[in-house]
């Protein structure tokens, strides 16, 4: 079981640390406390690093993401909201499972148009977008690619939608 308290004294504490330090230090400080955490709890504690809308997150997440048996959303979440570009998506599809779970997620993401209704505030805050701005047929062929090799329900779903979103259909 989760412990919800200890989760949330975790982001108390890292909220003052945020408040208190550049991006730089807090992302140091933070994630030498997410070495320590135990894994079950590796997604919740992540959380606050969102807020930091720093690229480093991105290097963080390719050397932790392996540390989580079950890649929910809160991982592309993450991705997204630290300046994600579709170079690093195609990196990570390449790089196969749970990174291309993570960069189906984050594009997804960073390509929503329109009303974010089912997004965390945050997001639809940043409305963050590819950095690199890729050209719309780059990213429709990459994802249709990497279907190739992994059409289970969810990867299909996810790359339907950001085709979708991306050439506004329906």
């Amino acid at each position: 079981m989760y412990d919800k308290e200890k989760i949330e004294n975790f982001h108390i504490r890292m909220e003052e640390i945020i408040e208190k330090f550049d991006k730089k230090q807090a992302f140091e400080l933070i994630t030498t406390e997410l070495k320590d955490c135990e894994d079950k709890y590796l997604t919740e504690f992540m959380a606050p690093l969102n807020f930091l809308n720093y690229e480093p997150v991105l290097d963080w997440i390719e050397e932790n993401a392996k540390r989580n048996k079950n890649i929910t959303q809160d991982w592309g979440h993450l991705s997204a909201s630290s300046n994600f570009s579709w170079k690093r998506a195609e990196k990570w599809l390449e790089m196969g499972r749970p990174l291309s779970l993570i960069a189906l997620d984050a594009t997804m993401f960073c390509t929503t148009r329109g009303e974010r209704l089912n997004q965390s505030l945050l997001m639809r805050e940043l409305n963050p977008k590819l950095t690199d701005n890729p050209k719309l047929d780059k990213i429709a062929n990459g994802l249709k690619n990497y279907l190739k090799k992994d059409s289970v329900p969810r990867t299909k779903n996810v790359i339907d939608k950001i085709i979708n979103d991306i050439f506004e259909i329906g």
